[in-house]
């Protein structure tokens, strides 16, 4: 005999949460079964990433929203899925230059409760690079990531007032993020576009990190990181999404 959704719902997220389930919401029962049977049966059903990335990505959503009241939870999912506390901790880390480092200093906060509930000891440091190497190596990975050509001809006519934005792009965004350990380009891609849809208003640069195709990532990817986001940013913002991946990597 097949299951229910609310069944199914409830087996979810009781293997991720312990009794902090962040559907269950006080006075609202009825909200609170809408929400579980949405995202632990419809949308479960429909992801092809692992728990542990879908985890991980609702982390970043939740970093991204300024919402962190739900993030304990989530981080205790994370890793009860399989990530690893380092692999949790990147995940927000990762943020920091897309989404502000006030957002990214709060969650890591409540990210750090966790690891001092749990005993766990704190991450090791994960840069690679120096004060002197941080502008070409970040300098490179942008160029793998959108084309020597394209990143070569944006810094050649940038006007002189603005060009230390692009030199900040290339050493802090790219330099001092995108060159840590832990995680490859192809998770720090699809993490920088869960959390540019979920600012929303910045649809420019989520078409641009759509095409992180060009490192790994699919169209289901990118769908999985939209379904995700969903029940949390809502649909305006993920139908904005949607039209970004669907110019650069439309349906076949």
């Amino acid at each position: 005999m097949a299951q229910t959704r609310e069944a199914e719902a409830n087996t979810a997220a009781q293997s991720l949460f312990t009794k902090n389930d962040p559907t269950n919401i006080k006075n609202e029962p009825e909200l609170s079964a809408i929400s579980k049977k949405f995202i632990y049966h419809d949308i479960n059903k429909q992801i092809k990433l692992s728990t542990a990335k879908q985890e991980l990505l609702t982390l970043v959503v939740l970093t991204a929203n300024n919402t962190p009241e739900d993030i304990p939870a989530h981080v205790e999912g994370a890793l009860r899925a399989g990530a690893t506390p380092e692999q949790v901790h990147e995940s927000i880390f990762h943020c920091t230059p897309y989404v502000g480092l006030p957002k990214v200093k709060t969650a890591l906060e409540r990210f750090d409760q966790v690891m001092e509930m749990l005993k766990i000891k704190p991450c090791a440091p994960a840069g690679t690079t120096t004060d002197q190497t941080r502008h070409e190596a970040g300098l490179a990975v942008q160029r793998a990531i959108f084309g020597a050509e394209n990143i070569d001809k944006m810094n050649a006519s940038a006007p002189a007032d603005q060009k230390h934005i692009n030199d900040y792009l290339s050493a802090n965004c790219f330099g001092d993020y995108y060159t840590r350990k832990v995680l490859d380009v192809k998770e720090r891609e699809l993490i920088t576009f869960t959390a540019i849809v979920t600012l929303g208003g910045c649809e420019p640069q989520a078409k641009a990190h759509a095409a992180n195709i060009s490192v790994g990532n699919s169209r289901q990817d990118l769908l999985d990181a939209l379904t995700i986001a969903l029940p949390y940013i809502g649909y305006p913002r993920t139908l904005n999404g949607l039209s970004c991946v669907n110019a650069i990597a439309p349906s076949k």
